[in-house]
């Protein structure tokens, strides 16, 4: 193979966040050979896929952007998905990521070929590629969820995902159903209430909310950003410090908590004022136990007539509607699932082959093991962004993905500097690595409920139990005891 094709130092997999993040990073440290793969026929991720009424981000536009990006031209302060996806395009653009792009390319397998030091790597179109590193940066939430309820087939109106939303369906007059009560739900449902004949939210659980208080910014603020560019830092820094709110949250201080579900009542109270609506939107757990959401205008929406919160759960769907568990017939002309994401297992449906020809799913057949969430052993110059236990559950991600990014960029240099075929993480870093992880998440709020998205059984497989600073020191630099090195 090394005869008939390049070998590429890097392949990256995915363009969102992330991959951007990576191949600029790869780029300001001289290393040009590298190529990214798109399934897609545009770049952006989430934020291309995510295209629902209302869709915007729930960390503010100041700290959810690139650090060496910042961006004076943001609209809101907290940004619509638009202007994400405009910004994302801007640094490909800016950093010259063009040409490294190929689209409609979609990972399908990889293997290490140990003798030479590289991976070879095939499409799910039939193409080769050879690259010194692989790095995943595929995210976390991109397989749509969609609960398997009986009857399903048997319903005859349209349905889909909020991921995947269907913009040739004009909802007016419509009765709808929507199935979830989560992120994405809240913010398209105020969106489309005014549209529809009825709304029903099939909801399982009611959800901590906190007021997002959102605004536009003007002409005059964004002049201001352009000119002064440390009050746009200053908003990002004060932002984050902010967010040591939501942190400390997802501890067990009872006394925080109880402060932090005053506001949030106080919220649901303003708006509804149904008694038995605000029965069904009062949380049974603790606050922080799952993800607390952001909204000003999701409350008022369920306070109209023409919505309904039923919590009888689902017993299956009929062909014009959906029986609940209780009996009652809901009759309906379009379901909407706002279900999330299956999150795990990690690199769901993906054949990556590592030593000894191990596949990433046997490796992790009892336990998902990893080094700082980036590399996991038996699979030398293998690197994931957004891997395991790296998840923000209180502030912007990009806080984790960037120092992925410096710490890959420094293997990357690593190995080409001292002439080396590969790296490979040693187990007993790994398993000490992991270890410490579930031993700290004992002490978190995600414990306190059986299910959610953070968790694979009893496991807290997403997310990171400390702060972001935290884990920027762990990968400042590379720990060289920490792996074996192939000449």
């Amino acid at each position: 193979m090394a005869a008939n094709h390049r070998i590429y130092e890097a392949l990256i997999v995915g363009s969102g966040f992330s991959g951007i993040s990576m191949a600029i990073s790869l780029k300001k440290r001289g290393i040009h050979s590298f190529l990214i793969l798109e399934k897609a026929n545009d770049i952006g991720g989430t934020w291309r896929d995510n295209t629902y009424p209302g869709a915007q981000c729930d960390v503010p536009s100041a700290l959810y952007s690139y650090s060496f990006e910042p961006f004076p031209g943001w609209k809101k302060k907290w940004s619509d998905q638009p202007q994400i996806l405009e910004y994302l395009k801007l640094n490909v653009k800016k950093n010259g990521l063009q040409d490294h792009i190929l689209y409609e390319k979609e990972f399908l397998s990889s293997s290490f070929i140990e003798k030479e030091g590289y991976w070879e790597v095939i499409s799910k179109e039939g193409d080769t590629y050879a690259a010194r590193s692989l790095i995943m940066a595929i995210g976390q939430l991109h397989h749509p969820k969609i609960p398997n309820f009986k009857g399903t087939n048997s319903f005859k109106g349209d349905t889909w995902h909020s991921a995947k939303w269907n913009h040739d369906i004009d909802l007016k007059g419509k009765r709808v159903g929507v199935i979830g009560n989560a992120a994405s739900a809240i913010q398209f449902i105020p969106k489309i209430v005014p549209q529809v004949e009825s709304l029903t939210i099939f909801q399982r659980s009611a959800k901590w909310l906190l007021p997002k208080k959102n605004s536009f910014y003007n002409d005059k603020n964004r002049r201001l950003y352009q000119k002064y560019p440390f009050i746009l830092n200053w908003s990002r820094h004060s932002n984050n410090t902010f967010n040591g709110v939501f942190y400390h949250l997802m501890g067990q201080n009872k006394l925080w908590k109880k402060f932090w579900q005053g506001v949030s009542m106080s919220h649901l109270k303003k708006s509804v004022k149904d008694p038995e609506l605000l029965k069904k939107l009062t949380p049974d757990y603790p606050m922080g136990a799952v993800r607390v959401l952001l909204s000003d205008e999701y409350y008022p929406a369920l306070a109209k007539e023409n919505v309904n919160v039923n919590v009888e759960g689902i017993s299956h769907f009929t062909e014009d509607g959906v029986v609940t568990l209780s009996g009652s017939k809901i009759p309906l002309d379009i379901i909407i699932y706002a279900t999330g994401f299956e999150s795990n297992p990690f690199l769901k449906g993906l054949n990556i082959h590592g030593l000894k020809g191990i596949s990433i799913s046997n490796a992790w057949e009892h336990s998902t093991e990893t080094y700082l969430g980036i590399t996991t052993t038996g699979f030398p110059n293998f690197f994931m962004m957004f891997g395991p236990n790296t998840n923000l559950a209180h502030s912007s991600v990009l806080l984790m993905v960037e120092s992925q990014a410096h710490y890959i960029t420094e293997c990357l240099t690593h190995i080409s500097r001292n002439k080396l075929k590969y790296m490979n993480v040693k187990p007993d870093f790994q398993k000490n690595f992991t270890h410490q992880v579930n031993e700290r998440m004992k002490k978190k709020a995600w414990t306190l409920v059986k299910d959610s998205w953070y968790k694979d059984g009893d496991v807290i497989l997403n997310n990171w139990p400390g702060k972001a600073k935290e884990y920027q020191k762990m990968t400042k630099t590379i720990d060289e005891s920490a792996y074996t090195f192939c000449p």
